[in-house]
């Protein structure tokens, strides 16, 4: 049954489900995300992951040995991050933290931890760890690492955890190495949305001087919702059997095909394009909003984030809602620095899913300077409107996925290139 055929028949046989799906493609359409977990997945992936693979049977007995697609999805992901092992098998970031945690340190160890990141994850009664924090001077707002190496020897962390979160600096892993090592702790970095940077060589890859690395494949990576952990080899055996150890079996075949077809779209010269354009646009969102007379934080960006610093008489939920309700996706969050009783409201933006869209330089410019026009403005409904005018002219016929960014087909075969455009039915590219 074709594509079009099978869609005609569930909108005739389930109308209720028909109408969520289609509201929620209108939405996406006529709407401008700058939240930095949201983005659209690449075709492929989103062919792979609805394909009959997700039929095949996976014995839960057979959890030790990897299926082919497994190996594959290793195998891309140790290349493609220079990493000594990968486990691809996890459903989710949340998880994946829960499997590190629990493999490398037990209840009541100290954790050091930039702005606490992964305490979040420690739920349930066998999770109780000790979080120190560490974070950015309050009035610098850059790390120092001289405070960091005096708080690693004052509380001898079993783990010390670096998750780049709220910030768009890039910092001194070397630096944070040796910390860890004169502490003989172990480093976690938590690649976050910098995933896809770093796996095109936009910015420097922690992954050498880190004993372990998490990141989602969802986000930067335009691939489903999973959770990714890299490590040195002699913690391979370890985290193997607390995956297994913990439930954590496979994921089911179409789900590995989609990681592993993202991994190889990330070493295409039309990923790298992308991953540049990323940059490219940060800085331009960074532009307009200082035309508009907004204060930023971290700037100038050195990845994806830019951080719009709020007024403190001004609500980061209320904002975000009205600039919903106008057709802007913004993220408010609270930046934390080392001292507990500074810290700074902030909208957490970022350009992935507006590049994926195909938004160039001139379009970011634009968005931050609508947007920062609009803090600015009572926020009443004549500014709400005014936001909207710009962002549905702007994202009219505008894809979900660029096809700027999809590897070139003209090298593949009659046959693989069909199979490669029926991936692209109903995405609009």
């Amino acid at each position: 049954m074709s594509s079009e055929k099978l869609l005609r028949n569930l909108k005739t046989f389930d109308p209720e489900l028909w109408e969520v799906l289609q509201t929620s493609l209108t939405r996406q359409l006529n709407t401008l995300s700058l939240i930095p977990t949201t983005n659209a997945a690449s075709p492929f992936a989103s062919y792979l992951r609805g394909s009959t693979l997700g039929n095949d049977f996976l014995d839960h007995h057979a959890a030790e040995h990897c299926s082919k697609l497994e190996k594959m999805a290793i195998r891309r992901a140790c290349a493609l991050f220079r990493a000594e092992h990968a486990i691809v098998r996890i459903g989710n970031p949340a998880v994946a933290s829960r499997v590190v945690l629990q493999a490398l340190a037990h209840p009541e160890d100290t954790i050091l931890s930039f702005n606490l990141r992964k305490q979040e994850h420690c739920t349930g009664s066998q999770m109780q760890y000790r979080f120190v924090k560490f974070g950015v001077e309050p009035d610098t707002l850059t790390i120092d690492f001289g405070k960091v190496r005096a708080l690693a020897h004052q509380y001898r962390p079993k783990i010390i955890i670096f998750s780049p979160v709220n910030y768009p600096k890039n910092i001194d892993y070397a630096e944070l190495r040796k910390i860890s090592d004169e502490v003989g702790a172990y480093l976690w970095i938590d690649l976050g949305q910098n995933s896809g940077l770093i796996a095109a060589g936009k910015i420097d890859s922690p992954v050498p001087y880190a004993d372990v690395a998490t990141f989602a494949a969802s986000d930067a990576l335009h691939g489903p919702q999973s959770g990714i952990i890299l490590s040195k080899q002699r913690f391979a055996e370890l985290l193997d059997q607390t995956v297994i150890d913990t439930g954590h079996v496979s994921l089911k075949k179409n789900v590995l095909a989609a990681l592993v077809v993202i991994f190889r779209e990330a070493t295409c010269e039309e990923y790298g394009d992308y991953a540049q354009q990323v940059l490219d646009n940060a800085r331009a969102l960074e532009r307009g909003l200082k035309k508009a007379g907004c204060h930023l934080l971290c700037s100038p960006t050195e990845n994806h984030l830019v951080l719009l610093h709020l007024p403190e008489s001004q609500s980061g939920l209320q904002a975000a809602e009205n600039l919903k309700q106008a057709g802007l996706l913004v993220k408010p969050e609270v930046l934390m620095t080392a001292d507990d009783s500074i810290s700074y409201p902030i909208l957490r933006l970022s350009s992935l899913d507006a590049t994926t869209r195909s938004l160039q330089e001139e379009d970011m410019e634009k968005v931050g300077q609508t947007l920062g026009d609009f803090l600015h403005s009572p926020q009443d409904s004549a500014a709400q409107k005014a936001v909207s005018k710009v962002i549905r002219k702007m994202v009219e016929n505008l894809p979900l996925f660029s096809e700027d960014w999809l590897p070139e087909l003209e090298s593949m075969s009659e046959d693989d290139a069909d199979i490669a455009m029926q991936a692209m039915v109903h995405w609009r590219i």
